[in-house]
């Protein structure tokens, strides 16, 4: 029993020994608040001052009143009826002397009469003079003098201006062009000058700035109305003769140049080759 005990003890005692001491962590934690507090305060404006009115005080007149005033002058003591007097004989007796009422008045100014304030008159209106007509004598007017007749042959007024020259455009009354230069260029279904598309299939032409004039539009439609938009003309090259249209305008040509397509340019030459020729051409129709 007693080595049970011992045994007992020394196993506990070893486990009391193997157990560590674990100290409980200290953890430190911090929290932050932040409070937002609204304060509402109402800031009365001060309130203005009733500005002081000046106004006339109204003019009158009062009659001041008349005042009296009395002085009485009473006997300030009473004598004694009798006196006693060592004297056998009796004296007479004294009387005063009645009292006296003295009138006293103040002097009162005779009241004022305010003067009237005289009222201006008006000057009399001058009544400006009337103008006076005079009639003047009748002149009877000069007779006609006799119509004159001249021998001079009549004017012939001049053409007028072709609905072409109106709208800004090129001339289109010279019907033929000689000796001018003949270029070509492509065509790959853009939009001419004309408004329409173009392509190096077509037989057309680009007519020189300097003979196109101003490009105009409808304004209803926006269609172009240049009188050369078009214009069937004749190109003639070495004999050789092609009809084309004028569709678009070649800024970089001068005179009366025309730049053709390349159906235009191989009909008329023959040629491939891109180059710069003389030819005519004139209007048809």
């Amino acid at each position: 029993m007693k080595t049970n005990a011992v045994l007992a003890s020394l196993l506990f005692g070893s486990f009391a020994v193997a157990a560590p001491v674990d100290r409980r962590a200290l953890v430190y934690h911090t929290e932050i608040v932040t409070e937002t507090v609204v304060i509402y305060t109402t800031v009365y404006d001060d309130e203005p001052m009733a500005q002081t009115t000046t106004s006339v005080q109204g003019l009158f007149y009062e009659q001041p009143k008349q005042s009296t005033t009395s002085a009485v002058v009473e006997a300030s003591s009473a004598v004694p009826s009798s006196l006693a007097v060592p004297s056998s004989s009796a004296a007479p007796a004294y009387t005063p002397p009645a009292s006296v009422e003295q009138s006293s008045s103040v002097y009162t100014p005779p009241p004022q009469t305010p003067t009237p304030t005289p009222t201006p008159t008006p000057a009399p209106a001058t009544e400006a003079p009337k103008p006076t007509t005079t009639a003047a004598p009748y002149v009877a007017p000069a007779p006609a003098p006799a119509p004159v007749v001249s021998s001079v042959a009549p004017v012939v007024a001049a053409p007028s201006p072709s609905p072409a020259a109106a709208y800004g455009g090129g001339s289109t009354d010279v019907a033929q062009f000689t000796n001018v230069d003949i270029t070509i260029y492509d065509n790959n279904g853009g939009f001419g000058a004309c408004g329409t598309e173009l392509h190096d299939s077509d037989y057309i032409v680009a007519l020189a700035k300097d003979a196109w004039g101003s490009s105009t539009y409808d304004v209803m439609t926006g269609a172009a109305t240049n009188p050369w938009c078009g214009q069937m003309i004749d190109i003639e090259y070495k004999g050789n003769h092609v009809k084309a249209k004028i569709m678009d305008l070649c800024p970089g040509c001068s005179g009366n140049d025309i730049d053709l397509s390349l159906a235009t340019w191989k009909a008329l030459t023959g040629l491939d080759e891109k180059t710069r020729l003389k030819a005519n051409w004139s209007k048809m129709g």
